[in-house]
């Protein structure tokens, strides 16, 4: 049991070692300028936009791209059904934006185990420029956005960007625990990346790559039947020769009103993922889930003063990762009583990182999957 107690507590050290340099990356990584826009004309940018159904936040979310300062823009809507709820409202705002070059474009075909793959591919051909705007249904991004994108992919080398982004206002607890996963792990492990490693990925609410980034990595029929199709992009793209970044600009997801439940199937879904596309990646999350692993060196050792003494120190590093990240880096307005969630959430990460090893399934928009060893998909009857 000694012997138990020690490993537990090297596990917390380095756990807390961790969060004080995910609190350094978080602090030097919100001071980094956004690239500076260019003299001379702008590049026309085409963005590629999947859609379906509809929301309270779905008309301002699409809007917040119509209305983009850039002004040479091209945007395709791209539907898969055409009794999708969603089609009046893009016939409103195309009429309501005639000024703006919309298009809304059926992708009925099924080509590969990805939808969102899926519809970009129907959706490239009609694609009029070079740069490549890639945005979710559901990103509220701030007017400058284009613009800051086209800068970043006019820098020599670079083929794709994308940039960060946070949870909108949440009214449930499973939307809240949803936005504590996003701003005590994700973004800390995205900083901590870039100034360990350098970024080799991508982050899907938004990314913008270059047209001839996308063919040099084979296009997107490679990507088809991954879920992590914003990993295999960025990824890729990086293994073409190109430069892959992240700017210091944060879009919004507008959230639903999810359950417990449901964040705990995407978390699962998410783990089983990361684990097969980056396995020592993955591995050293574990290690950074410092708040389990103090609490249960804590237990073991028979609840001693110094083991309280960790597992406070794990509790207040959490917090100051939790609070810096979503409040000083992302923006973001999670109201202060959500983050006493933060120890329930760690609870859970950690019971779904192990989960995540004991087995491959997972759900996705009502289908059930199989992870393959190499990332790619593999429909469950």
């Amino acid at each position: 049991m000694e012997f138990l107690v020690t490993i537990l507590t090297l596990l917390t050290c380095v756990g807390l070692m961790y969060q004080g340099a995910a609190l350094a990356a978080l602090r030097f990584f919100c001071h980094r300028p956004l690239p500076g826009l260019p003299e001379g004309p702008e590049p026309g940018i085409t963005l590629l936009k999947p859609v379906r159904g509809v929301d309270a936040a779905t008309r301002s979310c699409l809007t917040s791209f119509i209305r983009q300062e850039y002004p040479y823009r091209q945007i395709l809507f791209g539907v898969a059904a055409a009794d999708d709820p969603i089609l009046p409202l893009l016939q409103d705002l195309q009429a309501e934006h005639a000024e703006v070059d919309i298009q809304i474009i059926l992708c009925p075909e099924k080509l590969g185990l990805n939808p969102k793959v899926s519809t970009l591919r129907q959706l490239l051909p009609h694609a009029r420029h070079d740069l490549l705007v890639i945005s979710d249904s559901d990103v509220l991004a701030p007017p400058d956005l284009l613009g800051h994108l086209a800068a970043a992919l006019r820098e020599p080398g670079v083929g794709l960007t994308s940039c960060l982004y946070r949870a909108g206002p949440v009214a449930t607890v499973g939307s809240a625990l949803e936005a504590l996963a996003i701003s005590a792990d994700f973004i800390p492990s995205v900083a901590v990346a870039h100034y360990l490693e350098g970024i080799s990925f991508a982050l899907g609410a938004v990314m913008a790559v270059r047209r001839a980034a996308l063919e040099q990595m084979g296009g997107l029929a490679v990507i088809a039947d991954y879920l992590a199709d914003d990993y295999q992009l960025g990824h890729r793209v990086r293994q073409a020769g190109w430069q892959v970044t992240i700017l210091p600009l944060v879009v919004a997801t507008m959230p639903a009103r999810a359950t417990i439940r449901g964040f705990l199937a995407h978390q699962l879904r998410w783990a089983r993922t990361y684990r097969v596309c980056r396995p020592w990646g993955f591995l050293g999350y574990g290690l950074t889930l410092v708040f389990t692993w103090s609490l249960a060196g804590w237990w073991l050792g028979g609840f001693s003063w110094w083991g309280g003494g960790l597992v406070g120190a794990a509790w207040l590093t959490r917090f100051l990762v939790a609070w810096g990240s979503e409040r000083l880096l992302l923006g973001g307005q999670l109201p202060w009583q959500f983050f006493f969630l933060l120890p329930l959430k760690d609870l859970l990460s950690f019971a779904l990182w192990a989960l995540s090893f004991l087995g491959d399934a997972v759900e996705w928009q009502g289908r059930r999957y199989r992870v393959k060893s190499d990332g790619r998909l593999q429909e469950v009857e």
